[in-house]
């Protein structure tokens, strides 16, 4: 039986929304080892069109059955496909052009921020100051991460347009996190709501990918084909289905949180696939990350 939480809440959704970080870190890495061997759309729509070829023999019985829902909300649908499949992914993969992962990882800890101001100033929801000193705390453990308790670095840190590509991206993803509350069909089943997203968001990548300006040919080899197969089947149908699960569960000011989590794993990753070594600013990062999350997240849950 499902350890309980308070009123009746089940600890399965914050554990599966440790997947999605998990796997897009992993996404920003591959992304960034052949950002010069791809143009971003092309990456994009080649992702979501592989993707979509994998999931959608799965999904598609489950479609069909619920066609009727989908016809009935058909825009709705494409709304959030469109934050989610088409432009997020190929905003990410714009910015790789131009700066770091680590850069990249980092700047996707404003997505908790945005849903939380957004939600707050335009939806009425109430923010705990829990949550508000649990964001600040996390955010501050990705800043120790990324200046590697140097604060010098911090002071020379540039922003350059790769920087305003991905916080461009963070925000259309925090706008389909609080989206998905609003537009999501309640009656629409997981794997067919994912099936029509990934349909309907390839769809929409293709007249971008056309007039793409930063149209390049795409090197065939066997690291892009890893990187296809990684990327099309971990961070695109798997963290989805996790992500769509945890917002549906906990909502999008808490399950949001979870994004800061990115940046831990991304340096955790550079030790096993780089040879990278585990510093002392990992560790003093990775424990502010947690203490914020259990913070914003958990306490609440355990004490009422």
């Amino acid at each position: 039986m499902p350890h309980k939480l308070s009123e009746g809440k089940t600890i399965k959704p914050y554990l599966v929304m440790i997947i999605p970080p998990l796997l897009w870190a992993g996404n920003f890495i591959v992304g960034k080892a052949v950002a010069d061997q791809h143009a971003p759309i092309g990456l994009s729509f080649w992702r979501w069109l592989l993707a979509s070829v994998i999931f959608l023999p799965f999904a598609i019985k489950s479609m069909w059955l619920q066609k009727d829902i989908i016809k009935r909300d058909f825009w709705q649908i494409s709304v959030l496909a469109l934050l989610s499949v088409s432009l997020f992914n190929s905003l990410a993969y714009i910015s790789l052009l131009y700066t770091t992962a680590t850069n990249a990882t980092l700047l996707n800890s404003f997505i908790p921020i945005f849903i939380l101001l957004i939600t707050s100033i335009f939806f009425g929801e109430q923010i705990s100051f829990r949550q508000i000193l649990g964001v600040i705390i996390s955010l501050l453990g990705v800043l120790v991460i990324l200046v590697k308790l140097n604060m010098q670095v911090l002071v020379t840190l540039e922003i350059n347009k790769g920087d305003l590509w991905m916080l461009l991206a963070a925000l259309v993803w925090a706008l389909y996190s609080i989206l998905l509350k609003y537009l999501r069909p309640k009656e629409l089943s997981s794997v067919p709501f994912l099936g029509i997203l990934l349909l309907l968001g390839t769809i929409m990548i293709f007249p971008i990918w056309i007039l793409d300006p930063f149209q390049e040919q795409i090197i065939l080899n066997n690291n892009m084909i890893m990187a296809f197969t990684y990327i099309a089947i971990f961070p695109s149908i798997i963290s989805y289905l996790a992500w769509n699960y945890g917002m549906k569960k906990l909502g999008a000011s808490v399950g949001g949180q979870f994004i800061h989590l990115m940046p831990l794993f991304g340096a955790i990753m550079a030790v096993f696939f780089l040879g990278e070594t585990i510093e002392l600013y990992h560790l003093v990062g990775g424990l502010l990350i947690g203490t914020g999350l259990w913070l914003g997240v958990f306490v609440r849950n355990f004490t009422k």
